[in-house]
């Protein structure tokens, strides 16, 4: 079920930004699944140091862990990374798969809105 949610976000964020999107990955506890990989990055990276990548992504403490309930700003509901080259988000889909999508920085305009499209889309499929 999450490669096929993974596969209408790549779909829907790719309606919204085009070829700015980068990459839609699966990320699991001990693995990932790669569902989109722009060709670019297809070629500029080796399997092995995709992989790299994607494991500085991995969590310590997962988006729906039970440490993570009752903070002062409520549950964590995606991460939000800002790098030279891309912005990167992070969305739950269970306690154990989070969906990685890397979009460029031009592409990560309004990116509140953004979240939230892609979060509506998990929820009305979960």
């Amino acid at each position: 079920m999450v490669e096929e949610i993974a596969d209408l976000l790549t779909e829907y964020v790719y309606d919204l930004v085009g070829d700015g999107l980068r990459t839609v990955v699966i990320v699991r506890d001990n693995d990932h699944e790669i569902r989109y990989l722009k060709d670019d990055l297809q070629r500029e990276y080796s399997k092995e140091a995709y992989a790299e990548i994607v494991e500085t992504f991995r969590l310590e403490n997962p988006f729906l862990s039970p440490a993570l309930e009752g903070t002062p700003v409520g549950e964590r509901r995606a991460l939000i990374d800002y790098h030279e080259n891309a912005c990167v988000i992070q969305i739950p889909y269970s306690e154990s798969e989070t969906i990685l999508i890397s979009v460029s920085r031009d592409a990560g305009r309004d990116l509140i809105e953004f979240i939230e499209s892609c979060r509506e889309i998990v929820r009305e499929q979960s």
